[in-house]
C-alpha cells in the first residue's frame, strides 16, 4: 500500500492504543506517512467514523489496516448506519 490509497476505505486489525478506535472500525485514509528511522514502516493518517459520525483521528502503520475497494465520496461508499459498524 503506498499513497495512491489516499481516501480509501479501510478496516482496522487491532485496537489503536489510547483511542476510541477499535478492531473492525471502518476508517477513511486522509494522509500517507512515509518510513523514518524512528518508525521504518510507512503508515496512514486515518479518520475513523462510528453509525456515520466522525469517531478519532489516529496514525497508524499501514499493517494495522486491511485496505477495501471503496472510495470515501463514491456514492456507494457513503458511509450510513445500515453499512458502519455500530458497537
Amino acid at each position: 500500500m503506498a499513497a495512491d490509497a489516499l481516501f480509501h476505505w479501510v478496516l482496522l486489525k487491532q485496537d489503536v492504543p489510547d483511542s476510541l478506535a477499535k478492531k473492525g472500525d471502518r476508517a477513511v485514509i486522509v494522509d500517507y506517512l512515509p518510513p523514518t528511522q524512528q518508525q521504518p514502516e510507512p503508515g496512514y493518517a486515518l479518520e475513523i467514523f462510528k453509525a456515520g459520525e466522525t469517531l478519532d483521528v489516529v496514525f497508524v502503520p499501514v499493517s494495522w489496516v486491511t485496505l477495501l475497494p471503496e472510495v470515501w465520496g463514491q456514492p456507494e461508499s457513503v458511509p450510513t448506519r445500515s453499512n458502519m459498524k455500530t458497537s
